[in-house]
């Protein structure tokens, strides 16, 4: 037996399927017995009502009106973080750090940094030299693996100016 179409994917069908009416002239008309008129059509069978179809009849009636209208599938919102996990990234590395444990550096902090990089113009061998300088913001580090490391490393970054910046000044 089939799963049952998700509360998210009605939503999305009932959604698109409303825009497919409003702006094209292919909709077989409107109100309720020609929406199931159509999708009946689609799916194969007869449908009574759009929360009894089942997950894969429902994904493809989505991505068929999707088509239809030139529209992208929405995004995935990102994972809401813990409290403890935003306190963490905005306190480790500095000297009032609320938190014992260390937190190993993940995607969204090379991220970050290679950002910085950017908007500077350096390269890694650049950052390299940087790290290995009297002047690190590590203190002797030359790699970044801590969430610690990564935030000390962005903040004095953010601090430096851009090379064509410097070089007109």
């Amino acid at each position: 037996m089939s799963q049952p179409i998700t509360p998210a994917q009605l939503r999305r069908l009932q959604t698109l399927y409303s825009q497919f009416e409003r702006h094209t002239l292919d909709a077989p008309g409107t109100g309720r017995t020609s929406r199931l008129q159509w999708a009946s059509e689609a799916v194969g069978r007869e449908v009574l009502s759009f929360s009894k179809l089942d997950r894969v009849e429902a994904k493809r009636l989505i991505e068929r009106l999707q088509g239809v209208l030139n529209v992208k599938a929405p995004n995935k919102s990102p994972r809401r973080q813990s409290r403890k996990h935003g306190q963490k990234l905005g306190t480790e590395g500095r000297r009032d750090q609320i938190h014992n444990e260390t937190t190993l550096a993940g995607p969204a902090e090379f991220a970050l940094i290679k950002r910085d990089l950017d908007r500077l113009g350096w390269d890694q061998a650049r950052l390299d030299r940087l790290l290995q300088s009297p002047r690190s913001p590590l203190k002797g580090a030359t790699r970044i693996t801590t969430l610690a490391q990564a935030n000390k490393l962005h903040w004095a970054l953010k601090n430096f100016k851009p090379d064509h910046e410097r070089q007109t000044a």
